[in-house]
């Protein structure tokens, strides 16, 4: 599969989730529940092959204590989803930089199977 392929198939998947949109690529307006794909590190397997890791970020919402619920609250749903298109390898809450703000984020490190 081609990396377009992997990251529609990964954006198809997080969709199946409960609260959470899946997209190919960051939207330009964020919702909490949005979730998007973005290529990690490329490494060379055997022969020609590339095994490819991924970071998925999705937004959470941007109040302390109702971020930390989400993410009890879905976590094990978001992997449950990326299991037919890849291996969770961590899941992590953190901040991405936007401007100004640093809007939490739950971001999940997998590789493509």
């Amino acid at each position: 599969m081609s990396l377009t392929g992997d990251r529609q198939a990964i954006a198809a998947a997080l969709s199946t989730a409960p609260d959470v949109t899946g997209h190919e690529f960051r939207p330009v307006r964020l919702r909490h529940g949005d979730a998007w794909p973005l290529l990690g590190a490329m490494e060379r397997g055997p022969g020609r092959a590339f095994e490819v890791s991924w970071r998925v970020l999705v937004f959470l919402p941007q109040d302390g204590p109702a971020s930390a619920q989400w993410v009890d609250d879905h976590h094990e749903a978001l992997v449950d989803a990326l299991e037919d298109v890849g291996f969770v390898d961590r899941i992590e809450p953190t901040t991405i930089p936007d401007g100004d703000a640093n809007p939490y984020v739950l971001q999940i490190t997998m590789r493509s199977e």
